[in-house]
């Protein structure tokens, strides 16, 4: 084992020590929100109860504000338990140093129909990492069975014997290939050696050079620590990357946040795992799309710690099309759905009965927000269109009191956001966890599927979760997103009635411009017929429109929706280069954390020249 004297702390990303200074004001923010928010349910609900003008309209609202506030906590919550303890600070950069006494690493990259030029890249720089050849082996594992990427590893053996072509043969019809895949490797591939640590790549995540010597200190410092994730950077991110692609609030707020408490999300590429814990937790799990979210459950209910490394350490790919990005999101929930059928099965009855309840709660809980955003979002134009009060004002004490409340949680909410944007540097922007429900309904066409063979993987995500309970668990086409099996990854010029088309019919933009037509037109609707109520303008405004909780929402809701109308209007443009940075000098790029990240690339895209 190697020592701690051989591990150096590099010197912190000014980025990141800049956002500490506003922790303590996040800290007190979070918890005063946290602690309004509840204490208005609870007066919100007193109040309806108590009333005898109870709605149908006023309980709606209860529920919708309940839902958003519900949203908001989780993440003032999390923000109050990472941030509460002084001594828990952002995460170090540490440096692995020297050539001696260093672990055994197999860097595994799974692959199964990408593109082989892709493949070969990754290859190429797993194969030229700073670490010694003799101490890391990189294992190909070509679910694909390609004969061209077979061909050219054998060829490219010669220069880097550490490398090998690996194959179990063409699975045809198993659902879960990747976790199979991984598994073979850590048990057939590995019987004769078994490596200390093992590191995860898929096809496109091209890693940086010092990728192995910055992620292996965490794990020697810490016996107790299983896995390191590595953020996952991407190098054909649109300019503004109008659907949050890069997923930064994950990983500089939501993961940033569980790794200061050990229980970091293994976000798939990138991952450093001593293979031991794997082992013991009995491998990848296999009962869904998810496997890397689903390990870090194990882990974490196992009593192992799991981390997070912001730097960037490697670099991929985002899917290119609207479709590609629907079909990786369908992906991911329906991985979350087969979560729950699974720890409620026979099958996983050899974990322990509170981990099975605690991973099926997890899985219940984003199942559950994505059906509250599509009702949610279709039920603020319903509740304006009624033109009825929406609060109960038999008691003008009780509409005071809750119209404070209301006013001062929503306050304290967009303080809370703002203030941690600015913690993240603003490498997330208020409100980003958000991000991506407006697929929660999108894909209302999908209900009617006209071609069964089709590779639909556009499907929304509700309605794809409908689906894998009630019709089918067997995908269309390939889940591997980056596959060639995919119609989406097929670069083809459309005429502008085709493009319209395709996006408004197959992508679900359809959905979302008529939700977001009707909330606008109800909005105006509400607010024109405030002037004709008995009772007096300000009291019906706001017991509706004006309710600062429906306000609130109603701007939350505006600013979901308008992300697909933004992508119809001005269509990005994903660069086909493959590494963009590689001749852009450093001059080009705008702050510290851009100038190391173009550093890197650079660097790697050398080695691999």
């Amino acid at each position: 084992m190697i020592g701690a004297g051989s591990i150096v702390e590099l010197p912190q990303d000014t980025q990141i020590v800049s956002g500490q200074r506003h922790r303590k004001l996040l800290y007190n923010v979070a918890r005063s929100a946290e602690t309004v928010g509840y204490v208005y349910i609870i007066i919100r609900l007193v109040s309806l109860l108590s009333t005898s003008e109870k709605t149908w309209q006023m309980w709606t609202l209860f529920l919708l504000e309940t839902f958003f506030i519900h949203l908001a906590r989780k993440e003032q919550s999390l923000t109050v338990l990472a941030t509460r303890n002084p001594e828990s600070l952002p995460r170090k950069r540490l440096r692995l140093q020297g050539n001696k006494d260093l672990p055994h690493v197999d860097v595994l990259l799974p692959c199964c129909g990408e593109d082989v030029d892709v493949i070969l890249q990754t290859v190429q720089a797993a194969c030229t990492l700073d670490y010694p050849k003799s101490h890391f082996r990189v294992l190909v594992l070509d679910d694909g069975q390609s004969q061209l990427l077979e061909k050219t590893v054998l060829e490219l053996q010669a220069q880097w014997p550490h490398l090998s072509y690996n194959s179990r043969g063409r699975q045809s019809g198993q659902v879960f290939a990747k976790s199979g895949n991984l598994n073979y490797a850590l048990t057939s591939l590995q019987r004769d050696f078994q490596p200390e640590f093992c590191a995860i790549l898929d096809a496109d995540s091209i890693p940086t050079r010092e990728f192995l010597r910055a992620t292996l200190p965490h794990l020697l410092m810490d016996p107790e620590a299983a896995l390191v994730s590595t953020r996952q950077y991407f190098y054909n991110l649109p300019s503004g990357d109008p659907l949050s692609q890069s997923r930064g609030h994950f990983y500089t707020c939501q993961n940033a946040k569980l790794d200061t408490l050990g229980i970091a999300i293994d976000s798939g590429s990138g991952a450093v795992f001593r293979r031991q814990s794997i082992v013991d937790v009995g491998l990848y799990p296999t009962y869904s799309f998810s496997e890397d979210w689903q390990l870090s459950l194990l882990l974490r209910g196992m009593g192992h710690k799991t981390f997070q490394v912001d730097e960037a350490l490697q670099f991929g790919q985002v899917p290119a099309s609207l479709a590609g990005h629907i079909a990786q999101r369908k992906r991911w929930n329906i991985g979350h759905a087969q979560q729950i059928v699974a720890m409620l099965s026979s099958r996983s009855k050899s974990l322990p009965s509170q981990l099975r309840l605690s991973i099926a709660r997890n899985g219940f809980g984003i199942v559950f927000e994505e059906i509250g955003c599509l009702l949610g979002f279709a039920a603020v134009p319903l509740l304006l269109f009624c033109g009825e009060k929406l609060v109960p004002t038999s008691s003008p004490n009780m509409v005071a009191l809750q119209f404070i409340l209301s006013l001062g949680q929503a306050l304290l909410t967009w303080a809370f956001e703002f203030l941690q944007a600015a913690y993240t540097g603003h490498e997330s922007t208020p409100f980003a966890f958000l991000e991506n429900k407006w697929l929660a309904g999108c894909e209302f066409n999908a209900l009617f599927p006209v071609n069964d063979k089709t590779n639909k993987l556009e499907i929304a995500n509700v309605y794809a979760i409908l689906r894998f309970y009630f019709v089918s668990k067997k995908p269309k086409g390939s889940f591997i997103t980056g596959s060639s099996e995919n119609s989406f990854n097929h670069k083809t010029e459309l005429s502008l009635c085709m493009r319209l088309y395709r996006d408004l019919w197959e992508n679900g933009i359809f959905y979302s411009v008529i939700l977001l037509t009707f909330l606008l037109s109800s909005m105006i609707y509400s607010s024109i017929s405030a002037t004709g109520k008995v009772e007096g303008v300000f009291m019906h405004a706001i017991t509706t429109i004006a309710w600062p909780q429906l306000a609130h929402i109603c701007v939350l809701v505006l600013k979901n929706l308008s992300v697909p109308m933004i992508y119809l209007l001005d269509p990005p443009n994903y660069t086909t280069r493959a590494i963009p940075f590689a001749d852009m000098g450093t001059s080009q790029l705008k702050t510290e954390k851009d100038v190391v990240q173009g550093e890197a690339v650079q660097a790697t895209w050398k080695g691999i020249r």
